[in-house]
Parts: C-alpha cells; structure tokens; sequence
C-alpha cells in the first residue's frame, strides 16, 4: 500500500511539474509580435529600427529548466522583472546587464547559456546603484551613490573582489573604462568632477574637472561614455550640454543649450557614440534620443513620450555595443528598449 501511495505521488508531482512547464511554454509563446518601427519615417532613409523591449528573461527568450520553475512555483516566488533600469551594458560575449535601482541589484540576462541572475549576494548589497562598466577582463563595475564608492566584480558579477573611492567619491554616478589610458573614469555629481583610477591598481590617478559653468568645468555631471578611439564623452547636466574631452582628459570641445525643442537639452542623461562617431543623447524629460554628428550638429531624434514600443517615459542610460546595438534605459516603463543603427544605410 505504502509503495502504491509512492508511485502515485510522484505521478502526481511529475503531472503538476509538466503542467507548469506548459504553462510556461505558453506564456513565452503567447508574447504578441513586435511592430517593426523605423526612424525616421518613409520616404525618409531609415537610420534607426526598433529590435525589443526587455522587462524579464522571456522577453529574450530564456527560460529556466522545469525544476527550477516547480521550485519557484512551490515558494510562491515569481520571476524577477526590471523595475527601475539605469546602467546598461554588454560584455563581449553578448550578456546584457542592467542596473535596477529599485532592486539594488544587477540583472544579468544571458541567452547564449539560457540564463538569468542578479548580483551581488546578500553580503555585498548595493546602497543605490546607478550605473555599469566592464573591461577587456571581465572586471564589473558598479556605482553607488548611496555608499560613496565603486565596487568591484569578476566572474560576470559572480564573485565580489573590492570597493574604490571610499573617501574621495561624494556621489558616483557614471562610470566607464578607458581601454586606450588603462584607467577607470567616475562621474562625482556631486564634486562637480570625473575620478580617474589606473584598472592595474585602483590607485587614484587625478581629476577632470570642477565646478562652473565654463568650458571645461561641470554643473551636475551624470553620465560618461568613452568611444573607441579613447574620447570621452559626458552629459554636463546642468549646463544642459555634453562636453567632449582627449583620451588624458584635455577639453575637446562642447555643444548644447538649455531649450524645449529638437537640437536643445531639457534635462540631458545617458550619452554614448556608435562606431560612425554619431552622438546620441538621452533627454529624460524630452522622453527621446537626439542623435548629433561629431560637431554637435542635430542629425535626428528617435523615441518620444509614452508606454508603447519605441517610446519613452523618464529614460536614462544608454550603450551602444560593437555591432552599433542601442540599449537605452526606458526608466519608468520599467524595461530597458533595445534598437538597431542601421548600417547597410550608414553616414546620415
């Protein structure tokens, strides 16, 4: 009787785990089709072409094994979804980071392994995460304004290796690493200045910048990008323009203005350069991205305010990967939108 008793629940067990996997199943397949939207409009040359929206890991396609899901099922737990992007960005193998706020955490979303995690462990947590950066090894490093520091990860986020800038670091808030000088660049809004530490050692190396409104000097900086050719690129927010500086941290040159139509910045966020040297920013409170040339000049805006595909509702950060992919942060739609500079029609 005890061995009848068994064998009926573990057909009971396997017939509730196989009715989850299908519902699982049926949950990714039923996701409606994605719109093919380009900008600008016909009969103009497209540029820009939407590719998806990432809230969770069925948007890309990831799914657990079916154990797995029954043992989520049985917690009650369900899966972990974007509340609060910021921080975006690829490593070279394809992984998608993304930097929750909300959360405290990084997700990582890897479709080549069929996988998807958060970091860092309980131990480690984050004060308020802001954004992300890796290097040519691998190295992770995330921002948090809270704490006053830059942590420090390897083995894609698995494993915590240090802090940075206890001490020196106010508010950190953007982050990027320069391959072509070897250092780690660190937005410190509130010092009104960029940190720079050697990646060998994490010794401090000097500073870009201070306070005003001149050339050269920032009022609110928050977010930095560093272009393959090693230029270094940040959103001055508060002097509503982007500032341009030389891979040692030499004034380039800078353009914008405070303004409420297309060409001016309104409130100026993540900024990043694809590989024809185009220079796209977000605009938090014009919910798009402007696109400019290598002088400043307005080449185009994509996006614009709303929930839908394509359209923005409080966005920030931004990376552009090797393969000109767009990652940019749609903030409080709680997803990060994912789009394609189109480069069989290249050179605006």
């Amino acid at each position: 009787m005890k061995h009848l008793i068994s064998i009926i629940m573990i057909l009971l067990l396997l017939t509730i785990v196989f009715s989850i996997e299908g519902c699982f199943k049926q949950a990714v397949e039923e996701r409606e089709p994605l719109p093919d939207i380009i900008w600008p409009k016909p009969p103009e040359i497209p540029r820009i072409r939407f590719v998806n929206s990432i809230s969770r890991a069925k948007d890309l396609n990831i799914k657990e094994g079916v154990f797995k899901r029954f043992f989520t099922y049985l917690k009650g737990t369900s899966e972990m979804a974007i509340v609060s992007p910021y921080g975006v960005e690829t490593d070279i193998d394809g992984r998608l980071y993304v930097v929750d706020t909300f959360n405290r955490y990084v997700h990582v979303f890897d479709v080549k392994s069929n996988a998807c995690y958060t970091f860092p462990k309980n131990e480690h947590l984050f004060g308020s995460p802001v954004d992300i950066a890796i290097d040519k090894n691998g190295n992770i490093y995330v921002s948090d304004s809270k704490e006053g520091v830059v942590k420090v990860f390897k083995n894609y986020g698995r494993e915590y290796v240090r802090e940075i800038g206890r001490g020196v670091l106010e508010r950190p808030t953007g982050v990027a690493v320069n391959e072509t000088t070897g250092e780690l660049l660190v937005v410190d809004t509130l010092n009104f200045n960029i940190i720079r530490y050697d990646l060998k050692d994490y010794n401090l190396k000097g500073m870009i910048g201070r306070s005003g409104s001149e050339t050269g000097m920032f009022h609110y900086p928050t977010n930095i990008f560093v272009s393959r050719d090693g230029l270094i690129f940040i959103s001055d927010s508060l002097n509503f323009r982007i500032q341009i500086f030389t891979s040692d941290g030499k004034f380039l040159k800078a353009f914008g203005t405070a303004g409420d139509s297309p060409g001016y910045f309104s409130r100026p966020k993540g900024v990043a350069v694809d590989s024809d040297g185009n220079i796209y920013v977000v605009d938090a409170l014009f919910d798009n991205v402007q696109i400019f040339d290598k002088e400043g000049r307005l080449l185009m805006a994509f996006g614009g305010p709303g929930h839908g595909y394509g359209e923005f509702w409080l966005p920030s950060g931004i990376f552009i990967d090797s393969n000109d992919r767009i990652y940019v942060s749609d903030s409080y739609n709680k997803r990060v939108q994912i789009f394609q500079y189109m480069e069989k029609e290249k050179n605006f």
